[in-house]
């Protein structure tokens, strides 16, 4: 099974970043409003074909609930449809500190390629980088919602602050 790690930087406090990874993660294992349908994309042109669109595979997340003092989640997913003709990931995600208000969150596990060692060729070969570059496409859209989870918690708290106080 290929491993993989992939991490992005987050302008954040690491507690403030791993609160808002756990209640995103949740949301997508949930399906709930907007991360309903949630799927794993790449450019076309990272498969090696005109780059004039995108790829697109929902998937089912699961999730382990979190240890205390531990900041990072196990989770696993696979296509939601048809599930035998996709590869299948199983590892977890989290969050380091890189100092008092910076974090890196990173995901790193194993994936599966059907159809085993054909499945393993072609992965090699023709599809060499999509898996890794979908798994990067997921860091980059758990970072973005994490930041503006985190940006909206901190607006409101400023509202709070500002105009609920005698």
């Amino acid at each position: 099974m290929p491993e993989s790690r992939v991490e992005v930087s987050l302008n954040a406090p690491p507690a403030l970043a791993f609160g808002a990874l756990r209640e995103i993660v949740s949301a997508i294992a949930a399906q709930e409003a907007a991360w309903e349908g949630f799927a794993l994309h790449v450019d076309l042109g990272d498969a090696r074909l005109p780059d004039v669109g995108y790829i697109a595979i929902p998937v089912i997340l699961t999730a382990k609930p979190v240890q205390p003092g531990i900041q990072q989640i196990d989770i696993a997913f696979r296509a939601a449809r048809h599930p035998e003709s996709f590869p299948t990931f199983d590892g977890a995600i989290g969050v380091d500190s890189t100092g008092p208000s910076g974090a890196m969150l990173w995901l790193s596990g194993e994936y599966s390629v059907p159809l085993a060692a054909a499945g393993k060729l072609f992965d090699a070969t023709v599809l060499r980088g999509v898996a890794e570059r979908a798994l990067q496409n997921l860091v980059d859209d758990i970072a973005t919602a994490c930041r503006a989870r985190i940006d909206k918690n901190e607006a409101a708290y400023a509202r709070y602050r500002l105009f609920d106080r005698p």
